[in-house]
């Protein structure tokens, strides 16, 4: 109404969504399904609504904007966007597929097919529960397996606004870092709000950068780097028998792709972050404790063991960054002569840099 009148009371007619006889289909897909599964803000949110019993919800608006109702009646009003929205999905597949010449079904209605929405928290319900019980309802759909909702992020203490110009805008960061798409995609993965509301702060942007990437990952490579050209022009050197130590920190670095993946096929990206840091940790503390710098005047045949064994463990550490780090990854193949195609698969081999390369 306009300002300072009084509301007008008006008759309408709208349609609705029978959700109250969907609650016997949610409930044994989601409380009685494979749902535990699902991170615990999902599955309690949709355990509550599911509990509280659900109702008939409204799916047309009477405004002059948006999708017209395309039914006899539906005249000058338009769907509710949270109803119609999702249905853009399954829209824009056939779009795509109709200009590749595929067929576009098979995304959305083969069993094979795996449907995993990504949202906010605030998009849970519709996720959740309206949308799969549409596609429940056309009979011929897939349901979602997993959805991974997070958190919400806040900038420094206080709620994303782009409207109030309170974010981070991606091309002036991209102007500000050149080049540093890296760091930004690390903090942004170590700090993802995945249980909880997280922030974001310069400080910890900062912080993270120094102590983490530099610090920890950048220092590794670049000492077992520095080290290969200067004991050995940069030719990764030919290993001798391996101690027990090696044996110990070569079967701890082959353990950490199977449990970097494990976390990542769980949604859990930010502990997947941290594992893959751990592979530069495990590269520090061998060479801190072997020490190569000071063998290299007693015993240099035990050296070239250990850079061997510490430029597998770069190795490693270049394939697995892929997933967060790209451009890192891509630029330590180039630095260690590793295939640019290289996947994660590959990770099952023993041997990635073989002696003789050239760095």
């Amino acid at each position: 109404t306009i300002s300072g009148s009084q509301p007008e009371m008006r008759k309408t007619k709208h349609w609705y969504l029978p959700l109250n006889r969907y609650e016997a289909f949610l409930e044994k897909w989601i409380i009685k399904g494979h749902k535990l599964d699902w991170k615990p803000n999902v599955y309690g949110q949709v355990k509550s609504w599911i509990d509280n019993g659900l109702h008939a919800r409204a799916v047309t608006r009477d405004l002059d904007w948006g999708i017209p109702v395309p039914v006899k009646g539906g005249e000058n009003k338009v769907l509710y966007v949270w109803f119609d929205a999702p249905i853009g999905y399954i829209s824009s597949t056939k779009e795509w597929a109709a200009k590749k010449g595929v067929n576009w079904e098979p995304y959305w209605k083969d069993d094979q097919t795996k449907l995993v929405h990504f949202i906010g928290k605030d998009n849970i319900v519709f996720h959740c529960i309206i949308f799969p019980v549409v596609l429940h309802a056309s009979g011929s759909y897939i349901l979602p397996e997993n959805v991974p909702a997070n958190e919400f992020l806040n900038l420094e203490g206080q709620k994303i606004s782009t409207s109030n110009n309170w974010a981070v805008w991606l091309h002036e960061y991209l102007y500000e870092f050149p080049d540093q798409q890296d760091v930004l995609r690390y903090v942004l993965t170590a700090n993802a709000p995945e249980t909880k509301d997280n922030d974001f702060t310069w400080r910890d942007f900062q912080a993270r950068n120094d102590n983490e990437l530099v610090a920890i990952y950048g220092n590794f490579i670049n000492r077992i780097v520095v080290l290969t050209h200067k004991y050995y022009d940069g030719v990764v050197p030919l290993p001798n028998a391996k101690s027990q130590v090696d044996e110990e920190t070569l079967a701890e670095l082959h353990a950490l792709p199977t449990q970097i993946a494990a976390a990542v096929e769980s949604y859990r990206f930010r502990e997947g972050s941290q594992l893959l840091l751990k592979i530069a940790r495990l590269g520090n503390k061998y060479l801190a404790d072997e020490e190569p710098w000071k063998q290299q005047k007693t015993d240099p045949e035990r050296v070239k063991t250990i850079m061997y064994n510490g430029l597998q463990i770069a190795a490693v550490l270049a394939i697995a960054s892929t997933p967060f780090l790209p451009q890192t990854a891509y630029k330590l193949k180039q630095i260690l002569g590793l295939p640019l195609e290289s996947k994660w698969d590959d990770l099952a081999q023993t041997e990635f840099v073989s002696a003789g390369t050239v760095l």
